[in-house]
């Protein structure tokens, strides 16, 4: 608690009004501990301009949280214990603890649970909101999924997009210069290291930001042509600047790219386990040559996929990971030509990448006949980012509605 806690003889400005939405208080003490909350989980470094950067946008956020809880009562919206569990759990797995991981991890950086509790308080109403008032306005025809089909179909053979995005809404022509130095700073603060899911769920106003700004896969066409035309040329792992596109600011990371598979083509799925031995950052070609000689060992001690765990606890710096059913077509092109004619119960050759070298092991081969696009899951999807349009309208509405006094 002691972290977010001012100096005495800034006690009372802290607990000073920060803004005034519609009658309710946001203080600064609600902002300084989301302040350090998103220093916490973004990778930023705590600096006093650190901070200073992150106040304006953080009450941005706060802001659109008060209008949504506000909207949510007036429809007797309510939230329960299952609700937040469920909101923990999710976070867990997005960042890989265990069950309960969470509070352990919150109590160690000395983070308020009010803080996050707050926020996903806003994030679940909305959800249900939205859910309950738009949901019935949402409906998808035939010709909708047949359009989408055919995109699909014609798009085989080409590249598809695995993206996440940052969105910042413009609701008015007054807002553009600022909306638009606030990308720029979001994009300044990732370039410098902060994490990109962890901004994208404090600072986007898109329906992704719960999921960190994912989106998924994406196809040539199925975005907006200022999106598609900005990203076509992004490396993978590459950030985009601020793209204007209808609505508002985006800021896209490339996060994959792959091949678009036919979709009646028959494909192969494998089972695979991994031993990955961990090199110093920075560790010359010696270093990767002993970590190769250590993984050859490991190999010929491996008898099959039972013994893999075992195998890696028994070398130093070295973790085993059981990588479940994937996809050959989904594998990056250096893994799938490794472990492309292996044996099953054997291991492939050594792999590097920039930290460390890695076998992989496969564990089961199968070939899964090609069933076409599923009519079912585009429909969905089709639904879902209907959804999330009238949700961005609905809150833009409640903004322009609304009155704000910024103190």
């Amino acid at each position: 608690m002691a972290y977010f806690t001012a100096p005495p003889a800034g006690a009372q400005d802290v607990q000073r009004i920060a803004a005034i939405v519609n009658d309710e208080v946001i203080s600064r003490y609600d902002v300084e501990q989301r302040v350090g909350l998103v220093i916490s989980t973004s990778r930023l470094t705590d600096t006093a301009k650190t901070r200073r950067r992150l106040r304006r946008q953080i009450l941005r956020g706060l802001i659109d949280e008060s209008l949504q809880l506000q909207a949510a009562r007036r429809h007797s919206i309510r939230i329960g214990k299952a609700d937040m569990k469920r909101a923990y759990r999710f976070i867990e797995q997005q960042n890989k603890l265990p069950a309960g991981g969470l509070d352990r991890y919150l109590a160690a950086k000395r983070i308020p649970r009010s803080a996050l509790e707050a926020q996903l308080r806003a994030e679940i109403s909305w959800t249900k909101l939205v859910r309950r008032r738009l949901g019935r306005n949402v409906r998808i025809g035939d010709e909708e999924v047949d359009e989408v089909l055919a995109r699909l179909r014609a798009n085989a053979g080409r590249s598809e997009l695995k993206i996440a995005e940052i969105f910042l809404p413009v609701d008015t022509p007054e807002q553009e210069a600022e909306v638009h130095r606030a990308s720029l700073d979001l994009l300044r603060q990732l370039r410098d290291g902060a994490a990109f899911a962890a901004m994208a769920r404090q600072f986007s106003r898109g329906a992704t930001a719960a999921q960190g700004g994912g989106v998924g896969w994406v196809q040539p066409g199925q975005l907006a042509a200022t999106l598609d035309q900005a990203i076509a040329n992004l490396k993978q792992g590459g950030l985009s600047e601020p793209i204007r596109a209808a609505g508002g600011f985006y800021i896209i990371h490339l996060q994959e790219r792959r091949r678009i598979v036919s979709a009646a083509k028959n494909s192969i799925k494998m089972h695979l386990k991994q031993i990955v031995l961990k090199v110093a950052e920075g560790a010359g070609d010696g270093a990767f040559e002993a970590g190769e000689e250590l993984a050859r060992v490991a190999a010929e001690n491996t008898a099959n996929c039972g013994e893999v765990e075992a195998v890696a606890q028994a070398i130093p710096n070295a973790t085993a990971n059981d990588l479940g059913s994937v996809a050959a077509a989904d594998l990056p092109p250096n893994i799938a030509a490794a472990v492309k004619d292996i044996a099953i119960g054997r291991f492939s050759a050594p792999i590097r990448n920039k930290a460390a070298v890695m076998i992989l092991m496969v564990c089961k081969r199968e070939e899964v006949q090609g069933k076409g696009f599923n009519r079912d899951r585009v429909s969905n999807n089709l639904a879902r980012r209907r959804l999330a349009m009238l949700a961005q309208r609905y809150l833009r509405d409640l903004r322009r509605s609304a009155v704000v006094e910024l103190r």
